[in-house]
């Protein structure tokens, strides 16, 4: 009888394992590796300072004028920094009034936002009373009757110093002609003196009067217009000078007396890069807002145009009367590209110069002080680092 042998049809998972070990390994050959391809590669890689070396040469460095100071630990004022207001300073802002009533009949050169210069015709304004409108008129008649007179008493004299050389006439006589002569050549001499003062003025030929600007400066607002008829006194327009204007810094009253005041303050427009514009302190009025605990410091910063607005926010570094350590340079050998960034140029030797990328913590006068960026008694370049800026990305070629 024969006994028949049978297997399970499934396989257990372990059998499974053992079953692939031992097939890879009766395999002769193992599976590769894949190779990872690099996202990116980067040939003859050199360093910023490699990069930004301008070598020079003897001739080149004295016709530049370079100048070099070494970078040093030193107490330096420090500073604090607030907000401030642009405004306009006191008594450089006018409100130009009406000098009599009457009809605004142009209005020429009065339009909000323009420039104007002193003299500038900027209104014309026909009076309602017809006493101010004849003015040059009536000077001019003066001047007229003036002149006869003169001229008749002047034949009346001549004629009297002819009479008594013929004995037709007493001298009594001759010094009452005289007299009478000296006095119309006074009254004539007033009279044109009054006729030159209407024409230096603002009055027209037909006795309108001409408004003029006081001041260099920029028209703020307009308040009449033409064909408005306007009171005496009444305002016309106003005018601001802003090529000077007056940096308003409010101070917590018990910081007052830490200010440097002699110090110039460093100012710059909200968001703006490059180098800051420095200000001066000025006597101004005493003010201070009670709720705020503060008092108002101002400090004159001109030649400044149109770039800053009355009314507009910057920022001010004030210098402080304590001091601080760092490293410090001076402000000129700061350089400062498109980007606001900031830059300067250290000596290696051999008339070579490497631009080095800083960074500038505060202003202290004429000194700068750095945090980062170079090291103590490296030497960088003061006089000529822009003439080397230009020179190493070829400005003026």
């Amino acid at each position: 009888m024969h006994q028949t042998h049978r297997f399970p049809f499934a396989l257990s998972a372990h059998s499974v394992i053992i079953l692939a070990i031992v097939m890879v390994g009766c395999s002769g050959g193992s599976a590769p590796e894949a190779v990872r391809e690099k996202p990116a590669t980067v040939e003859h890689p050199r360093t910023e300072a490699e990069l930004t070396t301008v070598k020079l040469s003897e001739e080149a460095v004295k016709r530049l004028g370079i100048e070099t100071v070494a970078v040093q630990t030193d107490s330096a004022a420090a500073t604090r920094t607030l907000g401030g207001e642009v405004v306009v300073p006191e008594g450089r802002g006018v409100i130009v009034t009406a000098p009599v009533a009457g009809t605004v009949t142009a209005t020429a050169g009065a339009q909000p936002g323009a420039r104007v210069q002193r003299g500038d015709r900027l209104m014309t304004l026909t009076p309602l009373m017809a006493a101010e409108r004849d003015q040059r008129t009536e000077a001019q008649r003066a001047v007229t009757a003036a002149e006869a007179e003169e001229l008749a008493a002047r034949q009346r004299r001549q004629r009297m110093e002819q009479l008594l050389k013929d004995g037709a006439a007493s001298m009594r006589s001759v010094e009452e002609a005289s007299a009478q002569h000296q006095v119309t050549v006074a009254t004539l001499t007033a009279a044109r003196e009054r006729l030159a003062g209407a024409s230096k003025s603002s009055v027209g030929a037909q006795g309108e009067l001409v408004v003029s600007a006081p001041f260099e400066g920029i028209v703020q607002s307009v308040s009449a217009v033409q064909g408005q008829t306007v009171a005496a006194s009444a305002p016309l327009l106003q005018i601001a000078q802003v090529d000077t204007l007056w940096i308003r810094v409010p101070v917590y009253a018990g910081d007052a007396d830490k200010i440097d005041s002699t110090q110039p303050v460093a100012v710059r427009r909200l968001g703006a890069t490059g180098a800051p514009r420095h200000a001066t302190r000025v006597i101004a009025p005493l003010r201070g807002d009670p709720t705020a605990a503060s008092v108002d410091l101002y400090f004159a910063l001109s030649g400044t145009g149109e770039q800053l607005r009355p009314g507009e926010r910057v920022l001010v570094e004030l210098p402080l009367k304590s001091t601080e350590k760092g490293l410090v340079v001076p402000s000129a050998a700061v350089l400062y590209d498109v980007h606001g960034d900031t830059w300067v140029y250290e000596d290696l030797g051999g008339n070579a110069y490497a631009r080095r990328r800083i960074q500038v913590s505060r202003h202290a006068g004429e000194r700068a002080v750095i945090t980062r960026g170079i090291g103590e008694r490296a030497k960088v370049v003061t006089a000529g680092a822009a003439e080397l800026f230009g020179t190493e990305f070829g400005a003026g070629h």
